[in-house]
């Protein structure tokens, strides 16, 4: 299992909810994108997004699971190169640059990134 490093922007948010006692921005989608630079933690967005899908949550102990299914109907002749987790407020919570993988149609791709807290 590799983590997948919270962004600076998500990091404040969870700084300032602490000290309010507020809550954070959930993370409701995961987003799909052929951008290839590798990530750093004060991305604000994905380099090259071509889809943003809801995204399935689930939380075991210190980790937080989001998921989502992306079909290659959806992908079409582009190269799946990049992952980010986005807040229902718009936030990158979190980017994974993987290496390239193409689709065909009627193929299935499960995703899920994983982070610590």
């Amino acid at each position: 299992m590799t983590s997948t490093a919270t962004t600076y922007a998500y990091r404040s948010k969870v700084a300032q909810a602490a000290a309010r006692g507020s809550a954070l921005p959930r993370i409701s989608h995961l987003a799909f994108g052929t951008g290839a630079r590798p990530y750093r933690l004060d991305d604000e967005a994905l380099e090259a997004e071509f889809i943003r899908l809801p995204a399935s949550l689930q939380v075991r102990g210190v980790l937080l699971m989001a998921s989502a299914t992306l079909v290659g109907r959806a992908v079409g002749n582009r190269v799946l190169r990049e992952i980010g987790a986005f807040a229902e407020d718009g936030t990158l919570v979190g980017r994974r640059v993987i290496a390239a993988k193409g689709f065909e149609p009627e193929t299935e791709l499960d995703i899920e990134l994983t982070f610590q807290y």
